[in-house]
């Protein structure tokens, strides 16, 4: 196995060194009763069709060939140790891990281009195989409150990490939850760089959408959950991509019953203005979602609304997903002042006496993007979106899922499913379908 060596790579290997060193004194005071070793192995296959004017395109022998079919099909490996915490009044504790994956599908052809699935070099080969430090962090407790420092993960409707793919991205930075008082979570953090999913080292914050040649130094971010024993919850949270844009964010939800039918009602709102040096152009953008989920028995009914209002993309930090919006699914539904709602039924069959088989049927239809009054200013990186007139565009997706109850893989999954995706000419996903077949299979060690 070719290993991609990085510097980051580095730290990881010094970290689980010096973690060895620590263990023999920490053991007497809760830093290892409370450790957990586990090996997550992950297979992770897809095969993407594009149908009518859409196409990849296969860096072969003979020059750039257009293809209509890409493979991707990798075997994750995900190493992850997490310590406890030391006694006293300030707890020490580590998390380390260390992630790999191996190409098994390595055809330029089948792979054509790779896309965000794989790793590829700049003349299209497949990278065999990559091994990275996932996660390196330091990580202390104040009572309830944990600070972590290093790289590692964070979920906030502001900043996330993505875990799509093989492996999951993650961030380096420094982070701090705290649950003092009961029923509020509060949440900050900042980081100034990031490790993607799909690949060994480090890279620059930049956005999803518009050039990743525009990047930023940081993203900070404070905010609060909140959730009250009547079953109310909300949460608001402010956030800064430095000299890129301003976000606030702010969500309520309820849940409530009416007879056998147990529901769910959710508000997600993000204002985002562009700010400092503005390296990205202007931006000017509110974004809504309204969600309904009644539940009866085994049966669940989602019912979503979504728009997009602003000239440009719903726009994150790269490999963040971090879009805590209803109408995410192959498709974002994020387009400059896109309409859009969902239909989505879940069926759980434990009550058919299959505990822990599941399936997901939805059907999500986007209309009126526009993005022919954009205006970005020199610096615009949304220029794209002035093709934009009318665009519509809807999926249909199916998918299973099962997960093993009990034994000594218990927490073992499998799931899979086809996407089927059609838009209008200039809307950025094209026509295409997806199969996606994906197996977990989590190994506790310790």
């Amino acid at each position: 196995m070719r290993i991609v060596r990085s510097t980051q790579g580095v730290v990881g290997i010094s970290a689980v060194f010096f973690l060895i060193s620590i263990t023999t004194n920490a053991q007497e005071i809760g830093f290892i009763e409370d450790s957990s070793l586990t090996l997550n192995t992950r297979q992770w296959y897809s095969h993407e069709i594009a149908h009518k004017a859409n196409f990849y395109r296969a860096q072969t022998s003979g020059g750039v060939r257009k293809v209509h079919d890409r493979t991707a099909w990798l075997q994750g490996l995900k190493l992850d140790y997490v310590s406890g915490f030391t006694q006293g009044g300030v707890g020490f504790g580590l998390d380390i891990s260390l992630y790999s994956a191996v190409s098994l599908e390595r055809s330029k052809l089948a792979t054509a281009g790779g896309s965000n699935r794989l790793l590829v070099d700049k003349d299209g080969n497949v990278v065999d195989d990559w091994t990275k430090a996932g996660v390196a962090a330091l990580k202390f407790k104040i009572s309830d409150t944990v600070i972590k420092i290093g790289r590692h993960q964070v979920k906030t409707p502001v900043m996330n990490y993505s875990d799509t793919r093989t492996l999951p991205a993650s961030y380096d930075g420094a982070s701090l939850e705290s649950q003092d008082i009961k029923g509020l979570t509060i949440k900050s953090g900042y980081f100034n760089r990031g490790t993607p999913r799909s690949g060994a080292g480090s890279q620059d914050l930049s956005p999803a959408f518009g050039s990743r040649l525009v990047t930023s130094d940081w993203i900070a971010y404070a905010g609060a959950e909140y959730l009250a024993r009547s079953g109310w919850r909300a949460s608001a949270y402010a956030s800064r991509f430095e000299d890129i844009w301003d976000r606030q964010y702010m969500g309520w939800g309820r849940q409530f019953s009416w007879y056998e039918i147990a529901s769910d009602l959710q508000f997600d709102f993000y204002n985002t203005q562009s700010s400092g040096q503005q390296v990205a152009g202007k931006i000017d953008q509110q974004a809504y979602g309204l969600t309904f989920t009644p539940k009866y028995k085994n049966h669940t009914l989602k019912l979503t609304l979504q728009q997009i209002k602003g000239d440009e993309y719903f726009d994150f930090v790269a490999e963040s997903n971090a879009i805590n919006l209803p109408n995410t699914l192959l498709s974002l539904y994020n387009g400059p002042n896109e309409r859009s709602f969902q239909v989505n039924y879940i069926n759980d069959f434990t009550v058919y006496g299959l505990p822990g088989f599941k399936t997901n049927f939805w059907y999500v239809k986007g209309w009126g993007i526009d993005g022919t009054h954009y205006d970005g200013g020199a610096n615009g990186i949304y220029s794209s979106v002035l093709k934009q007139d009318g665009e519509s565009h809807y999926e249909v997706g199916t998918f299973l899922s099962y997960v093993l109850q009990s034994g000594n893989l218990q927490g073992a999954n499998v799931s899979g499913g086809y996407v089927w995706h059609r838009a209008s000419t200039n809307q950025v996903e094209g026509n295409v379908e997806e199969f996606r077949l994906i197996i977990n299979v989590p190994i506790k060690i310790l």
